[in-house]
């Protein structure tokens, strides 16, 4: 670990929440990931929650494979959930929405 997030701790605790969610991706089924990323492939323009789904986006989109699509789709899923834990970062209404009807129905594996 760099021992200088120790001094910025809004970015430690977004690191941490982002690999985190990394296990609730996979624990969640494939029913709610499928229905992530439809949600995703409606966003006109994607606005990204972090650095990581920005950077797989590129990829996807000069690569244009269904494994560059999914890697975005779980980097989505995790810097959303990570910005939702730690702080005010605006993101799109639809996946706030999204992530808080799973908490209210407490359907996220955490």
């Amino acid at each position: 670990m760099d021992l200088s997030l120790v001094d910025h701790a809004p970015d430690l605790v977004a690191i941490f929440a982002h690999e985190v969610y990394h296990f609730v991706w996979r624990r969640l089924g494939h029913p709610l990931r499928a229905e992530w990323m439809e949600l995703l492939n409606t966003e006109k323009r994607p606005k990204h929650a972090g650095l990581s789904s920005e950077l797989r986006y590129a990829e996807f989109l000069a690569r244009k494979t269904k494994a560059a699509w999914k890697n975005y789709g779980c980097e989505a899923f995790c810097d959303t959930a990570a910005v939702l834990s730690h702080t005010e970062k605006p993101i799109s209404l639809r996946r706030k929405q999204w992530f808080l009807r799973l908490i209210k129905e407490r359907k996220l594996p955490l």
